[in-house]
């Protein structure tokens, strides 16, 4: 789980890079481990726990690249607590 932190963290550093919004990238470390929170939700501590931490990285990236195509990652940022 150490590494999935690191590689969520240096996630947010990409996005922060990436996306012209004001947030930052703790914004974002929030945001992506609150997503993370909200899919153990979803799929289960045991399957979750099955995954390999790629695995769900490309699960979180997958959900993250909708949100932006659906320019609706900057709404959910301002209520990042309703994830």
């Amino acid at each position: 789980m150490e590494r999935l932190q690191k590689e969520l963290r240096q996630y947010a550093v990409e996005l922060s890079e990436h996306l012209a919004f004001e947030h930052s990238v703790e914004d974002y470390c929030d945001f992506l481990n609150n997503l993370l929170a909200a899919t153990v939700r979803h799929h289960g501590e045991a399957t979750i726990a099955q995954m390999s931490e790629e695995t769900i990285m490309k699960v979180i990236k997958s959900q993250v690249r909708e949100l932006i195509q659906l320019k609706r990652i900057h709404k959910l940022l301002k209520r990042r607590e309703r994830i």
